[in-house]
């Protein structure tokens, strides 16, 4: 199904796939510690992060030490999670993206789509003729984006 959230981060619109929001902003919540995220992510969430872990060649922080997500590996150097304005590349629909958007560069990051706000409701209603059901939450899609 194609349900997304959409919202403002910085002056920009961010359309995420609802599940996939919620799970980048309960990654991004304040757990106490690493057993509180275990406990409260996904397991697909959970094994992502212990794959990236192990990808990296360092341990796992036992369940009792203070979570901190910049000790995921790629996590500080902005590799990982995904970052929503650059997943929006490939789930925006083409003519859409041509129409509103604008591909913006980051000298670390690469590649990200750019809608501006002030063409939401035209957004909203191009992406509803692809059947997308668009739902505005700022709050969950900064979240999400690590704001």
């Amino acid at each position: 199904m194609n349900e997304y959230v959409y919202g403002d981060v910085a002056g920009e619109l961010i359309f995420i796939k609802s599940d996939a929001a919620e799970q980048l902003a309960l990654l991004h919540s304040e757990f106490a510690t690493w057993g509180d995220a275990r406990n409260s992510l996904s397991a697909k969430s959970w094994t992502d992060v212990v794959e990236r872990f192990a990808d990296g060649e360092t341990d796992l922080p036992a369940d009792g030490e203070v979570y901190d997500l910049d000790t995921v590996p790629g996590h500080a150097d902005g590799d990982w999670p995904a970052w929503p304005a650059r997943e929006m590349l490939r789930d925006v629909p083409q003519s859409v993206r041509e129409q509103y958007g604008k591909v913006e560069d980051t000298i670390h990051d690469g590649e990200f789509l750019h809608f501006d706000v002030g063409d939401e409701v035209a957004i909203v209603k191009a992406l509803q003729s692809f059947g997308w059901r668009c739902v505005r939450d700022d709050a969950l899609v900064r979240k999400a984006s690590g704001h």
